[in-house]
């Protein structure tokens, strides 16, 4: 059975500092506008949990690992 969630690394600039976190999405998506989508999401997200934010970068963490 192939595993169908995507995990993220975020990080998240503000004035205090650097946040970096994971995040799990239940899906992961092969189109260029299933990425774009999942990333507007994710940055949404960020947004409304830090609205004091400066830099919100998204890095898939199947990709940090290469």
């Amino acid at each position: 059975m192939e595993t169908t969630a995507a995990t993220y690394i975020i990080n998240v600039t503000t004035d205090e500092g650097i946040a970096t976190f994971y995040k799990t999405m239940p899906t992961r998506p092969k189109t260029h506008k299933g990425i774009k989508s999942q990333n507007n999401k994710l940055e949404k997200w960020a947004m409304e949990n830090y609205p004091n934010w400066t830099e919100i970068n998204i890095i898939p963490a199947y990709e940090a690992t290469k």
